[in-house]
């Protein structure tokens, strides 16, 4: 029998808890300098290069705003040309991001009300 790691158990739970919302292809927990917390299991897409594309769009989010003197970005979301998805990322504490791809069928007000339930408490926990 192995002890995981408490903490490890619980990202795991928030990464199963992202995944099970409607419409979420993958999903990752990143820290604002890029370093992966968590991560869904999906081998069809690379889940650290949506981490570290999340922490990237989120720091240029930041610096753009500051420029202008605009308080930092909560969410951010980004709609392709055939609008076939969406990728979501969401402020989790003052360390992290969670950072998503859905399908574009998603009620994306519901779906923001249910993944900004999940990073208050990642905000907490990490």
């Amino acid at each position: 029998m192995t002890d995981e790691n408490p903490l490890k158990t619980k990202i795991r739970g928030y990464i199963d808890e992202i995944q099970s919302l409607n419409g979420v292809i993958a999903s990752v927990i990143v820290s604002t300098d890029g370093k992966i917390v968590g991560k869904s299991n999906n081998s069809d897409f690379p889940s650290p290069f949506l981490g570290i594309t999340g922490a990237t769009i989120f720091a240029s989010s930041e610096a753009a705003f500051g420029t202008f003197h605009i308080s930092r970005p909560d969410f951010i979301v980004v709609e392709t040309m055939e609008n076939d998805g969406l990728m979501v990322i969401k402020r989790a504490g003052k360390r992290n991001i969670i950072a998503t791809v859905i399908n574009q069928s998603v009620d994306i007000s519901s779906f923001k009300n249910k993944l900004a339930s999940i990073s208050e408490k990642v905000g907490e926990d990490l």
